[in-house]
């Protein structure tokens, strides 16, 4: 297959070109890498893209091997691959992924796509008159609508809205942005009300994938929560309450994913008869299978890390600042060390049955300017504010969209 007469690629400096086919000024931005833009050179290139070769990545291929089927020997490729270089580097390919090579009716190569993520796409397309190849990466443009779920509490959040119809994804995605005030544990009750509202992608009128959840409402105990997504100006979290105020706070509610809690916060003595002892527990015990994955439910420091003579087995302690510090017991393997910073939501270690505990579960305590406090019904202060500049448009956002998730 031919390439092109010319294999110069222009990536530092796009020159407006004269197109006299088109009688118009060709896009003349500079491509920025990796600062990716949306950067329109279909006025350039040829009409006649007369036939489209998809070709997914497998496992083990390079882009050698992808571009050999369709009809690239590997001189060519090797020689595009370098040129593509500065604007995207095709070792990084994924399996997967698609590529997408357009040809015209005399069977010359002129256009490639790739899929880089859900976001991105990497162009390289050959000009009408030049024939020289230019690469881009744009922002992929999907068409977005949205959809709803509703529904009550039957057995889990997730079972119940995977049972109305709802992405996995955004099941999980939507219960994330509101763990910072409803413990998914201990909290939620039978006849629960929860809606929520998320993207769903097309393109060329084909559904792609389900994107972000945009707005969401869980009604617990007569007491309201609700998130609702802003791509603020500044860096950090965009899940905001109705007040602004980011729902990211110091710490989870949970720090794993788990069946069911064995043991609440208690302040009294507790009798373990399996070890003929009896202790107080003014912790949160967790049920879980051996293996899962415990979290840090706030950033700290790791002040302790290895097995404790005092019952608790493998435990790990994590100092957060001057008041609050937690505790996470009897885990079959910790995967962290003492003096080491983690952050929230870190894995640190692993559910098991060490020291006394009569089954796999994570015992956590938390612990207050030195005395434990439940977790579950601690107050910690509302998250970081939306900028002020963003304010405005977020009040008027969020009246539509309280309207969407109401209750």
């Amino acid at each position: 297959m031919h390439i092109g007469k010319s294999y110069i690629f222009l990536i530092i400096l796009a020159i407006p070109i004269v197109v006299l086919l088109y009688q118009h000024e060709a896009h003349s931005n500079p491509i920025q890498e990796n600062e990716p833009e949306s950067v329109n050179i279909s006025e350039e290139l040829p009409e006649n893209k007369n036939t489209s070769l998809r070709v997914i990545v497998e496992e083990n291929n390079i882009f050698s091997t992808v571009a050999a089927k369709a009809g690239l020997d590997e001189k060519q490729s090797f020689k595009l691959y370098e040129e593509l270089k500065p604007v995207y580097d095709l070792a990084n390919i994924k399996i997967g992924r698609q590529f997408i090579f357009n040809s015209n009716q005399d069977g010359e190569l002129v256009e490639i796509i790739y899929n880089i993520d859900n976001e991105q796409e990497l162009i390289v397309s050959r000009a009408l008159i030049s024939e020289d190849w230019r690469a881009v990466v744009n922002q992929i443009d999907y068409e977005i609508r949205e959809k709803t779920i509703e529904g009550q509490l039957r057995g889990s959040l997730y079972q119940s809205a995977l049972d109305q119809g709802a992405d996995e994804k955004v099941i999980i995605q939507f219960a994330e942005s509101l763990e910072y005030s409803i413990d998914f544990a201990n909290d939620p009750r039978e006849g629960d009300k929860y809606k929520f509202v998320y993207e769903e992608r097309f393109r060329d009128g084909q559904f792609v994938m389900s994107g972000r959840v945009l707005a969401g409402a869980y009604l617990n105990n007569n007491k309201l929560y609700q998130s609702f997504y802003y791509p603020a100006s500044s860096d950090g979290y965009n899940y905001y309450d109705e007040n602004g105020n980011s729902v990211q706070k110091m710490f989870l509610r949970a720090p794993l994913s788990f069946k069911y809690i064995s043991s609440p916060f208690t302040t009294g003595s507790r009798y373990v008869e399996k070890f003929g002892v009896a202790t107080k527990h003014r912790a949160v015990d967790y049920a879980a299978a051996a293996g899962t994955p415990i979290r840090s439910i706030g950033s700290g420091v790791v002040i302790s890390a290895g097995w404790s003579n005092a019952g608790y087995g493998n435990v790990t302690k994590i100092k957060h600042d001057s008041v609050y510090s937690t505790l996470y017991a009897h885990q079959s393997k910790i995967i962290v060390k003492k003096g080491e910073r983690v952050s929230q939501g870190q894995i640190i270690g692993y559910v098991g049955s060490t020291g006394f505990s009569t089954g796999p579960h994570l015992h956590l305590e938390m612990i207050k300017n030195g005395v434990n406090v439940d977790p579950a019904k601690e107050i910690l202060p509302p998250g970081k504010p939306i900028d002020a500049a963003d304010k405005e448009n977020f009040n008027n956002m969020i009246e539509i969209m309280k309207d969407k998730i109401k209750i």
